[in-house]
């Protein structure tokens, strides 16, 4: 198995360690599953799909359709 040597402020170990036990997992597996789930996200935070709708804006509203006439060109490939 590989291993990787990490460089880290004590702050941000601290927090590895408290999400880690909190968990049940040694840090090591711990932060390879953090690894692993930022790939398999690709990119997008924990969380981010689950607030869809959730601010309360009264101006939050869905624009008009644009008129076919006034779109854009199209060109194709």
């Amino acid at each position: 198995m590989a291993q990787l040597s990490l460089y880290v402020d004590d702050s941000t170990m601290e927090d590895l360690r408290r999400d880690a036990a909190r968990e049940g997992k040694t840090l090591s597996k711990y932060a390879a599953g953090v690894l692993r789930e930022r790939k398999e996200r690709n990119g997008w935070p924990r969380g981010f799909f689950n607030l869809y709708g959730a601010c309360d804006d009264d101006t939050f509203v869905v624009p008009p359709e644009i008129p076919w006439e006034l779109d854009a060109p199209r060109k194709t490939l």
